[in-house]
């Protein structure tokens, strides 16, 4: 039934419905169960996986085994005999062995047709993690990963250690039989140099850590101990804070120190930061591009107390003629952007001091050593400490 209403122009009508159909809301009912029942098909449907639909198709790369009219032949010719041009594979940049030949180990991935994906080398396996020390047990075998599959071990952490260069680590647990149920992991990271293996370990210094006295660079901390010994990171971590397993934690330490060699090779410039009043927590290594300067190349630098502030000190160590340079332009740069003043010659050893962005920089040149404070608030403080320092009155 519909009821007819004449609109307020008195010339035109309008239909008001007062009754849905019976075949529409059926209609309507229908759709809606469908609509219903296709989202419940498609819910089930993607919590199960179809590895099918993803199957690579072998015979869709039939083509690429025949030879190519006017090339080089296709990988599995090459394989059969042919000869081709041996291609270089470049790894890191600027380091010693960073070229390697493409007919060297298939497994480090040279030699691998353009596109393909180079399979990460297997862990180089080598000698077995033995500590022979009382109250010690292995309580697993040996594990071996190299920089390819070390995320394997320490995911999350394997991108810092491969920007340092890492290339291998070896690592082992052990039981501590006074301490049932108390065990000790022992990780020896290998880098390429030193250097790379004390940077890695600044990086990751607790700066509550206390000074270990079997190894130069080297912390305590509340689990256990950390210290670089030539081109090896090593971590001595315990399980709990039982005295039992923090003594075989530190025995297991001063161990590592005397089994590995001594190798301080490009560290010439972290033996050079004297220890009176470092803050040994601060000590860090820049590889390149220190304080904004190109020239300015692996430099070591900490924070030390001085006459009742704190004090950034950098050192590098170059050969005089670098050394020089990278002193000069260091100048130039200071004085492009703030005001310079030479200072007097203190022990052999030329001086500027310079107030750049409202911060104070004092840095000195002797031979092939350059060095200074930077970032202080007091430039006659920042002095004081260079002079102190050239005359041998801070170690």
């Amino acid at each position: 039934m519909a009821i007819e209403k004449k609109s307020g122009t008195g010339s035109r009508k309008e239909f008001v419905r007062t009754r849905v159909p019976l075949a529409e809301s059926i209609a309507s009912a229908v759709i809606l169960l469908l609509l219903v029942i296709i989202g419940l098909a498609i819910a089930i449907k993607g919590k199960h996986f179809d590895p099918n639909r993803f199957a690579v198709r072998t015979d869709s790369l039939n083509s690429t085994k025949a030879a190519v009219a006017g090339k080089a032949g296709t990988a599995p010719t090459q394989a059969a005999g042919q000869s081709s041009a041996p291609e270089t594979a470049t790894a890191r940049p600027g380091k010693p062995g960073a070229e390697k030949s493409a007919t060297g180990d298939a497994s480090a991935g040279e030699g691998v047709p353009e596109g393909a994906t180079a399979v990460p080398k297997p862990a180089a396996k080598g000698e077995p993690l033995e500590i022979s020390l009382p109250g010690l047990q292995p309580m697993s075998d040996t594990e071996f990963y190299n920089a390819d599959n070390l995320y394997e071990k320490i995911d999350g952490r394997a991108p810092a250690y491969q920007g340092f260069n890492v290339q291998a680590l070896r690592c082992r647990t052990f039981n501590v039989t006074a301490a049932p149920g108390s065990f000790v992991d022992v990780y020896e990271y290998r880098f390429d140099t030193p250097v790379d293996a004390f940077g890695m370990f600044a990086l990751e210094r607790d700066p509550k850590g206390a000074p270990l006295d079997f190894a130069p660079d080297g912390y305590s901390g509340e689990m256990g101990c950390f210290f670089r010994q030539g081109a090896v990171y090593v971590q001595i971590i315990a399980s709990d804070v039982k005295p039992e397993t923090i003594a075989v934690a530190t025995a297991i330490a001063q161990n590592r120190a005397r089994e590995l060699p001594v190798d301080d090779h490009g560290l010439a410039g972290r033996r050079k930061l004297p220890a009176n009043g470092m803050m040994t927590d601060s000590v860090a290594y820049v590889a390149e591009n220190a304080q904004g300067q190109a020239d300015l190349k692996d430099v070591f630098q900490a924070k030390y107390k001085f006459d009742g502030a704190e004090l950034p000190f950098f050192i590098m160590v170059a050969a005089p003629a670098d050394a020089a340079r990278a002193w000069q332009s260091f100048q130039d740069f200071c004085g492009k952007f703030g005001t310079v003043e030479n200072l007097p010659d203190a022990n052999g050893s030329k001086i500027f001091r310079a107030q750049v962005f409202g911060k104070w920089k004092v840095v000195y040149q002797r031979d092939g050593e350059l060095g200074g404070v930077f970032d202080a608030a007091d430039g006659n403080q920042a002095r004081a400490f260079i002079e102190k320092y050239l005359r041998g009155e801070i170690k």
